[in-house]
């Protein structure tokens, strides 16, 4: 056994090293967030709260860079993962389970999509967007409340480190965060807390306004024995660790991995994100500079600069409807007079234009403003081909984001399977481990939002344009409709649409009710109904006596 000193000296080790990666990034995230996210401005370290006094505005000039941001991340929450329609469905991981299993899980995207309306999900999202957007990296936490229902906190970008394993995908993480008192004894206890803790809460120190640092690391735990469910062997390990006491203060473990870090872009083979602004930097920085020159010219404009002989000087009358006497020299020289006013206003604003275009494609405000803005103005063909053209650049990202958030979403699945709040899963959906237990396979995630579908619409624009060649070559060749399962193909394109799953039957009604159907025209065949001219003859059939 592992002695506790040593797993707190490896710890602290494992965070040294995650900070010094972090390093390197920190710079770049303190420029970004002084022209595009200024209200995160002190959000670093520890997350020691700041309060809010309008000097991390003070050097803006132009909010370009600010509106786009607000804009994408807002863009994220209408086109990725609106709170208004279902933008997820889960769906059987293999063909084997059928669609028993398919209608399953698809159940369970219902249900997952009203407990989230519930929870806090969409209000920590699109926190988490706007790092993602804002400085490359974004991150929340996933876990299960006091009261039953799901948890999310966003954990500002400059407040973690991580690394990712082999895969790619990010597996050990370490959170700096501060707790108050109050909080620190309410979450862990007192007699968790260390000596300073204890003392501080013995001599009657503020439990709401003084605090205590700590970390919280998350790696994949090593050493662990799967056929037992205890904390201590669960998939990831999970350290509290107080900073200000030096000892750890909470050990458990989580089955999946609780965070999520999602980037922007990848950039190089490091956990962090290329945020947008990054790309456009230099434009950012003269939109502030041209918009400065600009309120001077317009300033010189309305309030022009005056010269004078010295011995004008106070005589000058600027008043509105003023009277100025001026002597004969002063006269011969057209004194006083403007000076320096010929700056050209028009070209700086066309400079501008041209740099806060540059900002908005980056932060691909064409695409956004297509779906909330020229729609109406355009035909359905138009709208398809420009949704298509612009979808396509930022797909990358979209596709990034989808990778990055599989991991929570089958944590989702898992935290809300163990709370009971799905149905009873059918057979066709359990797994045997080699160890001889039986799970739960892991869904599939297909997204249905607005980008989501957009992107998917080249599938379903597959079958159509498919069906349509098939319609044509059957007038020459009819077998040709044996290659296509109806059935099939019917249910995948409603499912690429985003029907909700309750309009489709199950594979096996419909084959009940075919069979019925199949009975009655059999029944048919072998006792043909009667002509009705005949049983109305009937009666005059009889001979007359």
């Amino acid at each position: 056994m592992e002695m506790k000193d040593d797993r707190l000296d490896r710890a602290m080790g494992t965070y040294r090293s995650l900070q010094s990666q972090r390093v390197q990034w920190e710079s770049w995230w303190d420029s970004l967030r002084g022209y595009v996210l200024p209200r995160r401005i002190g959000e670093t370290g520890y997350g020691k709260p700041s309060i809010p006094n309008g000097s991390e505005f003070d050097r803006i000039y132009d909010t370009t860079a600010v509106e786009s941001c607000q804009k994408l991340a807002s863009g994220h929450m209408s086109y990725i993962t609106p709170s208004h329609e279902l933008w997820f469905q889960w769906g059987s991981p293999d063909e084997e389970g059928g669609d028993e299993a398919e209608a399953w899980y698809n159940k369970c995207s219902e249900i997952a999509f009203q407990e989230l309306a519930v929870s806090n999900f969409y209000t920590e999202i699109h926190e988490c967007y706007l790092d993602r957007v804002g400085l490359g990296t974004g991150s929340m936490y996933v876990g299960a409340g006091a009261d039953g229902r799901l948890l999310f906190t966003n954990i500002p970008c400059g407040q973690f480190s991580c690394a990712e394993n082999d895969e790619g995908r990010v597996d050990t993480y370490c959170r700096e965060f501060s707790f108050t008192l109050h909080q620190a004894e309410g979450m862990f206890g007192k007699k968790a807390l260390g000596e300073k803790a204890n003392e501080m809460l013995a001599s009657g120190k503020d439990p709401y306004g003084s605090t205590l640092r700590f970390l919280h690391l998350v790696r994949p735990r090593k050493n662990r024995d799967k056929r037992k469910f205890s904390a201590s062997n669960m998939a990831y390990e999970s350290l509290y660790i107080s900073l200000d006491d030096h000892c750890i203060v909470e050990e458990g473990g989580y089955h999946e991995f609780p965070y999520l870090v999602t980037r922007f872009l990848k950039w190089g083979g490091g956990p962090y994100g290329l945020a947008p602004g990054r790309l456009v930097y230099p434009a950012i920085r003269q939109v502030q500079f041209l918009n400065r020159i600009l309120d001077t010219l317009g300033e010189v404009a309305a309030f022009p600069r005056i010269l004078e002989l010295a011995n004008q000087i106070g005589e000058v009358d600027l008043r509105a409807g003023g009277r100025t006497v001026i002597t004969p020299e002063a006269a011969s020289l057209q004194l006083p007079r403007e000076w320096a006013t010929q700056g050209r206003y028009d070209i700086g604003m066309d400079r501008l234009n041209q740099k806060q275009e540059e900002i908005r494609r980056a932060y691909y405000l064409p695409m956004i403003e297509l779906w909330s803005n020229n729609a109406m103005s355009m035909t359905a063909t138009e709208v398809t081909a420009r949704e298509n053209e612009r979808v396509r650049m930022f797909s990358p990202s979209f596709t990034l984001f989808v990778s990055d958030l599989y991991p929570t979403m089958c944590r989702i699945f898992s935290l809300l399977f163990r709370m009971g709040r799905f149905p009873k899963p059918p057979v066709s959906v359990l797994r045997t481990m080699g160890d001889g237990s039986v799970v739960v396979q892991e869904p599939k995630v297909v997204y249905q939002s607005k980008l989501a579908l957009v992107l998917r619409r080249l599938q379903s624009e597959g079958i159509d344009r498919s069906l349509q060649r098939l319609g044509m070559m059957m007038q020459a060749a009819p077998d040709l409709s044996d290659h296509v399962d109806w059935d099939a193909c019917f249910r995948m394109s409603s499912r690429f649409d985003g029907a909700p799953e309750r309009m489709l039957r199950s594979n096996r009604d419909v084959e009940a009710m075919r069979r019925e159907r199949l009975k009655a025209a059999r029944e048919v065949q072998v006792n043909p109904p009667s002509d009705p001219l005949d049983e109305a003859m009937k009666p005059f059939a009889i001979e007359e006596k």
